[in-house]
């Protein structure tokens, strides 16, 4: 019995003891006002995935920049400038080749060295250097030029029936003389002769619009109108007359018409074996299937229309 007494006693103070040690280690009661922030740490800024969010400051994000305008003539678009804190924009997409009604074919001969020529009207008539004595060099009326030294050289666009002259036709190009000696500047004709040539002797300018079976319509200029330097020359047929104009300037006129469809290649310079070689230079060869008027035709040799005047 006096064991049992001595146990009880004995437990009863462990408790005592652990229950002081527990009030003894526990931390007092503090109360936190986290309206007012009073005990709190402040919130971090809110983070989201929303492009351009700026995340150290807390700002709203930027707007993204414009995307960038596609360019013109196959360039590229310029890219679009970059929103505040946001994403730049897009760079526009290339733009195709701006066409123009009526044009069907423009060369420009300004890939120096290359034996290709570009067709710039978007509708690729492109063209090949041929034979010997034939460049594309320095020095054109604008840029760069064809040049022929009075060889066998030429520069073929194979045939297309978008070349074909069917209701009219306007020619021009500027040709520069290195000699006065009989050449072919531009033609497209079949094995048979129907089609166009232009050709140049003692600095006088031909056109000739040809079918065989019904007879040609041709202009001549008078001798040495393509003087030492730079000449504009155009040639309108609208199919009742044929008209010449030389540095934006009618020289003469002729019945027209000898227009109709050809299978042939479109040759700048010499066209078949026998047939001259051009010495000289040859810029801006425009090819339409339309009439070009008298302003249009003075605009084009650099000139402006006034008073019924084309004036240099």
């Amino acid at each position: 019995m006096a064991n049992r007494t001595s146990f009880l006693g004995l437990a009863a103070k462990l408790a005592a003891v652990s229950f002081l040690s527990t009030a003894a280690c526990a931390a007092p009661t503090e109360f936190h006002d986290d309206a007012a922030g009073i005990g709190a740490e402040p919130a971090p800024p809110v983070q989201d995935n929303v492009s351009g969010s700026n995340v150290a400051t807390g700002l709203a994000p930027g707007s993204a920049g414009a995307t960038g305008s596609g360019g013109g003539g196959g360039q590229a678009g310029a890219a679009g400038a970059a929103g505040a804190a946001g994403e730049a924009g897009a760079g526009g997409s290339g733009g195709e080749p701006t066409k123009t009604a009526g044009l069907e074919g423009s060369w420009s001969f300004e890939d120096i060295g290359a034996t290709t020529v570009k067709d710039e009207s978007g509708n690729s008539h492109h063209g090949s250097l041929l034979g010997s004595g034939v460049s594309q060099v320095k020095g054109g009326k604008i840029g760069s030029a064809a040049s022929f030294s009075g060889g066998d050289g030429r520069i073929t666009i194979p045939s297309s029936s978008s070349l074909d002259f069917v209701k009219a036709a306007t020619i021009e190009f500027w040709v520069k003389l290195s000699s006065l000696t009989a050449g072919t500047i531009v033609s497209r004709t079949t094995a048979g002769g129907d089609g166009v040539r232009i050709r140049t002797s003692q600095g006088n300018v031909q056109v000739s619009f040809v079918r065989a079976s019904m007879g040609s319509a041709i202009v001549t200029s008078d001798q040495g109108v393509l003087n030492s330097g730079w000449n504009h020359v155009a040639a309108v047929n609208d199919g009742a007359s044929l008209r010449l104009y030389i540095n934006g300037k009618l020289h003469r006129t002729e019945t027209g018409g000898q227009l109709g469809y050809v299978v042939g290649d479109l040759v700048v310079g010499k066209n078949g074996s026998g047939d001259v070689a051009l010495n000289g230079y040859v810029d801006e060869l425009n090819w339409w299937s339309v009439a070009r008027s008298v302003e249009e035709v003075c605009s084009d040799a650099g000139g402006n229309w006034v008073g019924g005047e084309c004036s240099l």
